[in-house]
């Protein structure tokens, strides 16, 4: 449950960082930030996930 709920967590954190980063009224270098740590988000996301699935009942 910890990891599903750690998993939504930083989705809607990476969402966040994703949808201002794409934001061109931004400087580029906060911009750059943004979408890096949107990708970190998305390698999280898929090692939760993977970490999910190979243990379903825990």
């Amino acid at each position: 449950m910890l990891y599903l709920l750690t998993a939504a967590l930083v989705i809607v954190i990476g969402s966040f960082c994703l949808v201002f980063g794409l934001d061109k009224s931004r400087p580029f270098k906060t911009r750059k930030w943004l979408l890096y740590t949107a990708l970190i988000c998305v390698f999280i996301v898929w090692g939760l996930v993977t970490a999910i699935m190979m243990n379903p009942l825990r």
